[in-house]
């Protein structure tokens, strides 16, 4: 575990809460530990009492002695094994959000292919809390306590325990040291191919049309290769490292039954003493053979933690700040610059424009000018590596993202629909959606009559991207989502670049609907038509503005006039057949 310096604030809180039910966890393991001296005592006492005097109610009341015992150390170690369940779901809890709200943060910078590994990995922390790794821990402590009682019993017995226990202990840390550097390549390797896995069946249709199956199938193995290789490899230096502990607890075991029984002969002490010696040896020995087979688990819980951590710190919670009213709309950008993260090479250079509510501007560019940057910066998603993109005087990432949400309103270039039904898409997946503000949203973007069509309505499943519905409904299902709750500042991303004749109407109505609820809006189109109702054109090239003002006088300074009709070319005929090359000389 790492310091509490070295912790990101939402890990160190949450391992903080654990601390209390963990120490009860921590009592009960010392409760079962020592009541498990039970054994031992009662095989003393059964040789040296009732073999000699040959007293049935003595062996009686020891036996019922024992077995009560057993069963209070079967208590505690089922109340151990719930508590360390409750905290993992106490962090899970606590965690998840946070690691959610992480990722989401981390997908949104390029080349960041996060996506559900820090989830998986919370789940294998959670686990390796709740299961071998922590019951290893607790009970390693007891080691040396039943080292020292066999000391007591003898000497001779006491230091040939010792000795086995140190053996023991090395072979653990050879263990650490030879399957390490294995194991964390086989976790790298595996990461790769779960990704493209991932990658993969979003985009299966292009796989499988364009035939690019066997491609990735070979890439997707050499990942696989890799980590089964690095897990052989692990796996044999550990199973070989196993062996050994498993032939060295066995020898001991053998070595102190044969030490004990030479004592008995010299008649230094009795058998009963002998049996106990080697319980006991066998109890002290067993957390480092248990942490030796578990050694993968306790791996790979702790490089999960590793990740988990690096990720919270890497991606911090936004701080919520004070709550602001509903802004109007007035946007304001003012010098700015940016770069991908990790980059030097600027794609957005000195921006400088202003926005009012109720204005609709078009952007237009040639592709690759940056406006899809552009909009990310706009509507908050990036932010600019100097510069402000301001909303009501408020700098866009100052505002709380669960208050400035509900008055923003997105259209991407890619469109995602996420599993659920209609309603829960279009109302954004809010706890309590009006339905009023989702047949409003719905007829807004013209969609609703399509929505009734579908098999439940608006209670339609969608299944996962909204696979049940077709490229042009499913961006009409997006714009609905973005225009949901009537927002202040839109930006619609190539709106039209899958819709008819009939969606681009219901487009160019919604724009209009927006205009007059005092809506700012933003139009990336490279369709004319789609900016037939801005006032206010921006022309974008190579990341600066070339442009910017009244839509008919930048148009009229763009748009160059149609070229004059030329004369129709001759008729294509038939080539006459080529001559022979004179034959050089």
């Amino acid at each position: 575990m790492q310091d509490q310096k070295s912790l990101a604030p939402e890990m160190r809180d949450a391992l903080r809460s654990g601390v209390r039910p963990m120490a009860f966890a921590a009592l009960f393991s010392a409760g079962s530990n020592l009541l498990y001296l039970a054994l031992p005592i009662y095989m003393t006492q059964v040789y040296s009492r009732v073999v000699t005097s040959g007293s049935v109610p003595t062996l009686m009341f020891l036996t019922l002695a024992v077995v009560a015992a057993f069963i209070v150390m079967c208590v505690l170690e089922e109340l151990r094994g719930r508590i360390l369940i409750r905290i993992g779901s106490m962090l899970d809890r606590a965690l998840a959000p946070r690691l959610l709200d992480a990722v989401v943060n981390a997908g949104l910078r390029a080349g960041r292919p996060v996506r559900s590994q820090a989830l998986r990995d919370l789940d294998v922390f959670r686990q390796g809390l709740a299961g071998n790794v922590t019951n290893a821990v607790f009970d390693a402590p007891w080691a040396p306590i039943f080292l020292v009682v066999i000391f007591a019993i003898d000497w001779r017995l006491g230091t040939l325990s010792i000795v086995g226990a140190f053996a023991l202990f090395g072979l653990a840390l050879a263990n650490e040291y030879m399957t390490k550097a294995s194991l964390k390549e086989a976790n790298v390797a595996g990461q790769r191919s779960y990704s493209a896995t991932d990658s993969g069946l979003r985009n299966a249709e292009v796989i499988y049309a364009m035939g690019m199956l066997p491609g990735l199938s070979q890439r997707w193995n050499r990942d696989r290769k890799a980590m089964l290789a690095a897990q052989e490899t692990a796996s044999e230096r550990g199973g070989t490292i196993q062996a050994t502990i498993r032939f060295t607890r066995q020898f001991l075991q053998v070595a102190i039954l044969a030490g004990g029984s030479l004592l008995v002969i010299e008649g230094l002490t009795g058998p009963g003493v002998m049996f106990a010696s080697m319980m006991l040896m066998a109890r002290a020995l067993a957390p480092v053979e248990r942490a030796v087979g578990s050694w993968g688990a306790i791996t790979a819980s702790r490089q999960a933690f590793d990740r988990l951590n690096g990720l919270l710190k890497e991606f911090p919670a936004h701080e919520s700040g004070m709550e602001l009213p509903r802004p109007a709309g007035k946007l304001l950008v003012e010098g700015c610059f940016y770069a991908f993260p990790g980059t030097n090479k600027a794609l957005l250079k000195n921006l400088n424009f202003a926005l009012e509510p109720g204005d609709c501007l078009g952007l237009i560019g040639p592709s690759g000018a940056g406006k899809s940057s552009l909009a990310r910066l706009l509507i908050g998603v990036s932010r600019p590596s100097s510069g402000s993109v301001r909303l009501d005087g408020a700098e866009m990432h100052s505002w709380s993202r669960a208050n400035i949400g509900h008055h923003l309103g997105y259209l991407p270039q890619d469109v995602e629909l996420f599993s659920g039904t209609v309603r829960e898409n279009i109302a954004r997946f809010s706890p309590n959606p009006s339905d009023e503000a989702v047949l409003e949203a719905a007829r807004m973007a013209g969609v609703h009559d399509l929505i009734l069509r579908l098999p439940e309505g608006y209670d339609t499943e969608l299944g996962e991207g909204g696979a049940m519905l077709s490229v042009g409904q499913r961006q009409r299902v997006a714009l609905a989502r973005a225009v949901y709750g009537r927002p202040s500042f839109v930006v619609l991303d190539e709106p039209n670049a899958s819709l008819d004749s009939e969606g681009e109407q219901a487009l160019l109505a919604a724009i209009v609907n927006l205009r007059r609820m005092g809506s700012t809006v933003v139009v990336i189109s490279h369709r004319m038509s789609a900016l037939n109702f801005s006032n206010k054109i921006l022309l974008l090239r190579e990341g600066m503005v070339e442009r910017f003002g009244p839509r008919d006088e930048v148009l009229a300074k763009v748009v160059a006039p149609a070229p004059a009709p030329q004369q129709a070319p001759a008729p294509v005929t038939a080539a006459p057949p080529q001559q022979a090359l004179p034959a050089s000389s």
